[in-house]
């Protein structure tokens, strides 16, 4: 299959909702022609005794990218990080969106990787839906902006 490179989903309107991703811990982010939003969220499993694990995931909202190209690069490239139990990718996409591409690192002892597509106003995977309003709501907030 020959995928056209030049193809690009760019979204990067969400950018002006800065306030809602910082709000909720994103932090701008950039990797090879790819741009969107990253946070890391802190998962800590405790006891009588105290803390007994902690580990996080790594969430990516990319609103800008070159389709499927960029799904394949994320998906053959991306290394494990330390603690990260979870690295969730979510593509905004202006076509239908794709099922989940998951892979894990090391059976799964250094973690897993899953990537998604997400078109605005649809419905989304169930594992993103704690991603997809915050998606949503960034996409209200530029279309109401007075940029528009």
């Amino acid at each position: 299959m020959q995928v056209n490179a030049m193809s690009v989903s760019d979204f990067s309107a969400l950018e002006k909702a800065g306030e809602l991703w910082r709000h909720w811990g994103f932090e701008p982010w950039l990797w090879e022609a790819m741009t969107g939003v990253s946070r890391l969220v802190t998962f800590t499993k405790g006891s009588f005794l105290g803390e007994v694990a902690r580990y996080y995931a790594a969430d990516y909202i990319v609103w800008r990218h070159r389709g499927e190209v960029d799904c394949q690069l994320v998906y053959d490239t991306w290394a494990p990080a330390d603690n990260v139990m979870l690295h969730r990718f979510v593509f905004i996409a202006g076509e239908a969106p794709r099922p989940l591409r998951k892979r894990s690192f090391l059976l799964g002892l250094k973690g897993y990787l899953e990537l998604y597509q997400y078109t605005i106003g649809g419905e989304g995977h169930v594992k993103i839906r704690d991603l997809t309003p915050l998606i949503e709501q960034g996409w209200k907030i530029v279309q109401e902006g007075p940029w528009r």
